[in-house]
């Protein structure tokens, strides 16, 4: 077990540095050719507060876990928004312009900085797998979300397959682990966050491989297998 932790633990690591690399690679394109993606950005945040808000406002109080270079919240229009990312600090200088928006902290996700209750809205958007413990990060979101918060979430779900084969190779991305759709949602069996409404999107992804042009029968294969389809999910914290 404990090698195992010692394994989770240097995914994490090598992950956040493959991460830092890719920002900061994007961070020089955008300055070499003046591109301006804050209009997807606003319009993807707007998106998911008209979601929350079928089913109640979402508050002034609002944190994003795993924030990163380009998160929901700075576009969220939150009163009192605040981001939280292990690179934050390193986000601030590479892309000032939107990361000025809201404050954000230097913090993982396995351990944030807020007492009990802080937040009426929580979002963490395609952010746990690149984590070390993402069981840990949906148990500190319901901790500091308030009675009757809202928490949107969204991950990469994968056939559970990928998980075992990726434990006998070195991660080659942003991913630490590769999570199934039944492993997701025990991240919210025996807790206090309830959840309202969930989709995903298995289906037409097996679709979209089947319709890649290379051999049938592998074509075939890797739909069974599906890869990073996406589940979302909206939970509400139950009162004590």
């Amino acid at each position: 077990m404990a090698s195992l932790h010692r394994t989770q633990s240097q995914r994490a690591k090598r992950a956040l540095e493959r991460m830092l690399e890719f920002q900061n690679d994007k961070a020089r394109h955008f300055l070499e050719t003046g591109h301006d993606h804050s209009g997807a950005l606003l319009r993807r945040s707007l998106e998911v507060r008209k979601k929350l808000e079928e089913f109640q406002q979402t508050g002034a109080r609002v944190l994003e876990v795993g924030s990163g270079a380009h998160g929901l919240i700075f576009f969220f229009g939150a009163r009192l928004g605040v981001g939280v990312d292990p690179l934050a600090h390193h986000y601030v200088s590479l892309f000032p312009d939107w990361q000025r928006r809201v404050s954000t902290v230097t913090a993982h996700g396995e351990a944030l900085p807020f007492p009990d209750n802080s937040f009426d809205t929580v979002l963490s958007d395609d952010v746990v797998d690149y984590a070390e413990d993402p069981e840990a990060i949906v148990a500190e979101v319901a901790r500091v979300l308030a009675p009757s918060g809202l928490f949107y979430f969204t991950v990469n779900i994968c056939h559970p397959v990928w998980n075992v084969l990726s434990k006998l190779r070195p991660v080659e991305d942003f991913h630490t682990t590769h999570i199934s759709l039944e492993r997701a949602r025990r991240f919210f069996k025996d807790s206090s966050l309830h959840i309202v409404s969930q989709s995903h999107n298995i289906a037409a992804s097996r679709a979209a491989i089947r319709k890649r042009p290379e051999r049938r029968f592998s074509a075939w294969v890797k739909s069974i297998f599906y890869y990073k389809a996406r589940l979302e999910i909206i939970a509400r914290r139950e009162p004590s």
